[in-house]
């Protein structure tokens, strides 16, 4: 689908015609006619019923209308955002119009590959041929875009934002696609979730059997990471949602949050230990016993630090262990202690070999929940994925 003919689509959908589109276009009626008809050709659809009144959307061309109009309207949030004007101005307008195909994919591949050099060589161009299109974008939208690192030439601040924001614009033509081909019945869609550290995986592969039953055309794809990375992703609309625990609010104003459920940390240890069968315990009781914690840079290690100072605990550091396996092991084959959210030792790497202290661990309320984009407009199967996700944790 190229920018021409989407752009003449989209002015065809909201001018109800050719030829008023054609108008505001500045094109001929036959020109707009082609592209929307080559549209068409390359989805496989009727997007447009011709009338001798005009043209109307078919069922197909409204849901593509309705996933351009968003396409094009991120665009003028990106070109807005880049050079601080209204993205509804005309002087917005005028520079979207101008955009193309090369310079979408030009500025894409040096967000993605850092370097003018590197891009070039990933999308099969001479160096020269990508600078004209990216030094021609950067003249369009009138700010810098490139700056010169140690490794060659790249993305300023400014042209990196200009080219997440057009990566998000960009999803909706996949959920277009997607939305267009599950009305044949030959979607291959898919759902790509974001699960945090300790976050409770099981939910999220029984939500996933059951959307696979309902639709076993679909594909979910599980990525899991740190949540910075996480969040840059579900940003730059390559991620749907994040499941795991919530940072209440979450740190840009564009993501959302759902809660779902509380999953308080507690004090994880073998289920043989000493202390495991003991009631009311204190916290001098803890004394004699070493950690296994998280790097410095995880939450987890916080709440450690604060327990270890309020509860007057040794502060020796043995083991440092950032995953669930690698902290599950520890613990089965020591005395140590650590500190784990309760749904992790109960349903997750846990199984039988962890078990809780009978002691309340202070601090702020950790729930968990689903961040999305705040302006995701999920398809049918994302849509039904996270529904089947709610279900999965009330049921828990």
């Amino acid at each position: 689908m190229t920018l021409g003919r989407l752009r003449a689509f989209h002015h065809a959908a909201m001018a109800g015609g050719m030829t008023a589109a054609a108008r505001t276009l500045r094109l001929t009626q036959p020109a707009v006619s082609r592209a929307v008809q080559g549209l068409e050709e390359a989805l496989g659809t009727t997007l447009m019923e011709r009338r001798g009144d005009g043209s109307g959307l078919t069922e197909d061309g409204r849901v593509l209308a309705r996933r351009i109009d968003r396409f094009f309207s991120r665009l003028a949030g990106a070109v807005g955002a880049a050079t601080g004007r209204d993205p509804a101005s005309e002087a917005v307008a005028r520079t979207v119009r101008a955009l193309g195909d090369a310079h979408l994919r030009s500025l894409t591949a040096i967000w993605t590959a850092e370097t003018f050099r590197r891009a070039a060589a990933a999308l099969g161009v001479a160096e020269p041929t990508l600078h004209r299109a990216a030094r021609d974008l950067e003249q369009r939208v009138g700010v810098p875009l490139y700056r010169r690192t140690r490794d060659g030439v790249g993305l300023s601040p400014t042209g990196a934002e200009l080219a997440r924001r057009f990566a998000l614009a960009g999803a909706e033509i996949r959920a277009a696609r997607e939305e267009l081909s599950l009305g044949r019945g030959t979607a291959a869609a898919v759902v790509t979730i974001g699960v945090l550290a300790l976050a409770p995986v099981r939910l999220v592969a029984r939500a996933a059997e059951t959307l696979l039953e309902r639709h076993p055309w679909a594909r979910l794809t599980i990525r899991e990471g740190p949540y910075a990375a996480l969040a840059d992703a579900l940003r730059s609309g390559s991620l749907d949602v994040i499941f795991g625990a919530l940072r209440a609010p979450p740190p840009f104003a564009d993501l959302t949050e759902e809660a779902l459920f509380d999953d308080p940390y507690r004090v994880a240890c073998r289920s043989g230990h000493p202390l495991a069968a003991r009631r009311d315990l204190a916290p001098a009781d803890l004394r004699p016993y070493g950690w296994v914690v998280p790097t410095a840079s995880l939450p987890r290690r916080a709440v450690i630090d604060r327990i270890v100072t309020g509860w007057d605990l040794p502060r020796r550091v043995q083991i440092e262990a950032d995953s669930l396996g690698g902290t599950v092991a520890a613990l089965a084959a020591s005395d140590r202690l650590s500190l784990l959210p309760q749904g992790c030792v109960i349903g997750e790497g846990g199984g039988d070999s962890l078990a809780v202290l009978d002691l309340a661990v202070p601090h702020q309320r950790r729930t968990v929940g689903l961040t999305t984009h705040a302006d995701w407009l999920p398809t049918a199967v994302q849509a039904d994925f996270v529904g089947l996700l709610r279900s999965a944790t009330a049921a828990a």
